[in-house]
């Protein structure tokens, strides 16, 4: 294959068959036959939003200032780029690293407790919801008001649930019920979550902020339930609900002893949602009758922290949890920290 010869006529690229075709901006491989659709625009540049914008500025400055310009914007690049690909090796690193803390956890825990084996033992690593209590600003519920107004006004224009406009919430509710069943069929896995999301404490309630993830359908099925409510009935029986006190950076329904809306006011996304971990270890254990010890390893992250240099994912509580209760253990902190 012969090699790269691009070259400008008229405005227009000329390039033979070529698998070095690359983007001016980012680097970024193009094929010929999208190097062919972008003749008329008279350079090479990937499908990103960026990269395009850059481009075409081409046009409207001069060669000179164009050239520097596009320079720095490759060097920005060049410099995101490598700090994109420090912090996948980091996490990957990481992973490795708590990977191999988890199992050094589990063989202590297996020679401290002679009735566990790695056959009846199951290790499930879980988020720290965040703790830190504040009182509520009057900013956080008036936005919380506002949105609830919102989804009340939409809700009272359906005449049921099953007329509310799409969204990322409509498919929820049949997640609900699947998780729903599994748990009518085997009550244990109930029980047993419960206890693992009691010991997290909200970890993936640091997202809900003032929406606390409520929408219009949320309201219209509690509508469908009551259909008397009026749209002052169910805004009175959200705000009443709100604690003067909650966690500072979390769903502004959380507090202290958990969500502060009784369940059936929750949305279906909080009723349904279980963290990737646990939400395996139901998967995987959903026919056991007797799903035997969970070995629970909290971190320190929360559901959406991102892994980095900056934030801290050691581990901070360690429990066997079955049905009965919960019995944390007591590994100093030192000895997690040299394992």
């Amino acid at each position: 294959m012969r090699a790269r010869n691009t070259d400008m006529m008229n405005g227009h690229i000329t390039a033979p068959y070529s698998n070095d075709l690359k983007c001016e901006v980012c680097g970024a491989a193009i094929t010929y036959p999208e190097s062919l659709q972008l003749q008329v625009l008279g350079y090479l540049v990937c499908q990103s939003f960026d990269c395009r914008r850059i481009m075409s500025q081409k046009s409207s400055m001069i060669p000179s200032l164009f050239k520097s310009h596009l320079q720095f914007q490759r060097e920005i690049y060049n410099e995101r780029r490598e700090k994109e690909a420090a912090k996948k090796i980091y996490i990957e690193e990481a992973w490795a690293r708590e990977g191999q803390e988890n199992q050094t956890i589990l063989q202590f825990i297996l020679d401290k407790n002679s009735e566990l084996s790695e056959n009846n033992t199951h290790v499930l690593v879980i988020p720290t919801g965040l703790s830190r209590l504040v009182s509520l600003s009057k900013e956080r519920v008036k936005n919380y008001t506002e949105h609830l107004k919102s989804i009340i006004n939409q809700a009272m224009e359906y005449t049921d649930s099953s007329k509310v406009e799409f969204d990322q919430h409509h498919d929820i509710h049949e997640k609900l019920l699947e998780v729903e069943q599994r748990f009518m069929e085997n009550p244990v896995l109930l029980t047993i979550s419960d206890r693992i999301c009691g010991m997290c404490k909200g970890g993936c309630c640091t997202s809900g902020r003032e929406h606390a993830y409520l929408s219009a359908i949320t309201i219209k099925r509690n509508l469908d339930i009551d259909p008397s409510l009026t749209a002052t009935d169910i805004l009175d029986l959200y705000l009443s609900n709100i604690s003067s006190e909650t966690i500072d950076g979390a769903c502004i329904n959380q507090t202290k002893t958990g969500c502060a809306l009784p369940k059936e006011l929750r949305s279906d996304i909080c009723n349904s949602f279980y963290c990737d971990s646990l939400k395996s270890y139901q998967m995987n254990l959903a026919d056991e009758e007797d799903p035997g010890m969970l070995l629970a390893i909290q971190r320190a992250s929360t559901c959406w922290n991102t892994i980095g240099p900056d934030v801290s994912n050691e581990v901070v509580n360690i429990a066997l949890v079955q049905e009965k209760d919960i019995r944390f253990q007591n590994i100093s902190m030192e000895y997690i920290k040299e394992c």
